[in-house]
């Protein structure tokens, strides 16, 4: 029998975990995230860098967000939620003027999941974002 090893996603140059997006916003098949102090660097000399991502080749229709309300416990603990899927697109327009909070990300093959807490006005969300693109991921630095 033959056995191959997947290798691990080589490291990233940046996290976005703590990246408090201020805008999401797609112009054709890309998404730029407008971070509002950009997100930490991985590798020494560690810190914060500003900037903002871009996706490209983002595929509108086969992106998703989730997006959970907790009734009864606090946002993101354990417990009885409601919620709704959605398309990248629908998300962009019923969300337009919320902020995003990341708290974790992860990524495989064409594929980027982004998970954190969305501020909607009045409501604190549970959201997950599950991005599929078949072009680059950027991370542009300000500086």
């Amino acid at each position: 029998m033959q056995s191959i090893v997947k290798n691990p996603i080589p490291d990233l140059p940046y996290s976005l975990h703590d990246a408090h997006i201020l805008k999401m916003q797609a112009e054709g098949d890309t998404l730029r995230l407008i971070t509002s102090y950009g997100y930490v660097r991985t590798s020494e000399p560690f810190g914060q860098v500003e900037g903002d991502v871009e996706i490209t080749g983002v595929d509108m229709e086969s992106s998703y967000v989730y997006v959970m309300d907790y009734p009864h416990v606090l946002c993101g603990n354990c417990g009885e939620f409601t919620g709704r899927k959605m398309t990248l697109e629908t998300f962009l327009e019923e969300y337009a003027g919320s902020t995003l909070t990341i708290m974790d990300e992860s990524y495989g093959y064409r594929m980027a999941k982004l998970n954190g807490f969305l501020d909607a006005a009045d409501r604190l969300l549970e959201c997950v974002m599950d991005l599929y693109y078949s072009g680059e991921f950027w991370y542009l630095i300000k500086e």
